[in-house]
């Protein structure tokens, strides 16, 4: 495998614009066709949580279902897993999958069966806005949700007040179980047509506001 891939958090304080560092989902698994062009942006907004927005070229989306928790993995989905506190022996990341309607699948633990739906805790369920945009004469769709910091802080059960330097893991993934070209892309390389595989999550580190 390759080596760990490497992302700044940029912090930002509410209301500012949003300029944080782009990702590319780059690693497609041959099992599947190339995946679409797809980047994305996490950004820490101190006092409000962790804002997750990815966005992918695609003219027309397969986006079948609406409703929390159903299987977007097999629409056209974006995904985020983020392990806020990797240092924490046995926690957990979250799991947070959305396709083009803003239906999302979200869920807590240590990997693809130790896990529970966030809405099974007692916990509120992420809200997924979508924006659709043309550029450079091409159609996109865009899927940001915001990780309130109350939401990080009943899973990880501390304080998620993150300063510079602090170290989170994860990874970002474009796929499409049932689209008309079933694909499955990572920012992060995988060994095989598996996301829950939080060792070869990337590094993702706290930075300071500019």
């Amino acid at each position: 495998m390759e080596q760990k891939q490497l992302y700044h958090i940029k912090t930002i304080s509410l209301g500012e614009p949003h300029a944080g560092e782009t990702f590319t989902i780059s690693h497609d698994r041959p099992e599947g066709a190339p995946s679409p062009e797809t980047h994305g942006q996490v950004v820490y907004l101190p006092g409000a949580g962790l804002e997750v927005s990815l966005w992918c070229r695609e003219e027309n989306p397969r986006a079948v279902y609406h409703l929390p928790n159903e299987p977007v993995h097999t629409d056209s989905c974006l995904e985020a897993f983020i392990d806020c506190c990797p240092d924490l022996p046995d926690c957990g990341y979250i799991g947070l999958e959305m396709n083009a309607n803003g239906a999302c699948h979200c869920s807590f633990g240590t990997d693809r069966h130790n896990r529970r739906y966030v809405l099974d805790l007692g916990l509120p369920h992420p809200t997924v806005t979508v924006d659709r945009f043309t550029q450079d004469g091409a159609a996109w769709w865009r899927a940001t949700c915001l990780l309130e910091q109350s939401l990080l802080e009943a899973l990880y059960e501390r304080p998620c007040d993150f300063t510079p330097g602090h170290r989170m893991r994860g990874n970002f993934y474009k796929c499409g179980d049932h689209t008309e070209t079933p694909h499955w892309g990572s920012w992060a390389p995988v060994e095989r047509v598996d996301f829950h595989v939080p060792h070869l999550y990337g590094d993702l580190i706290i930075t300071a506001e500019a």
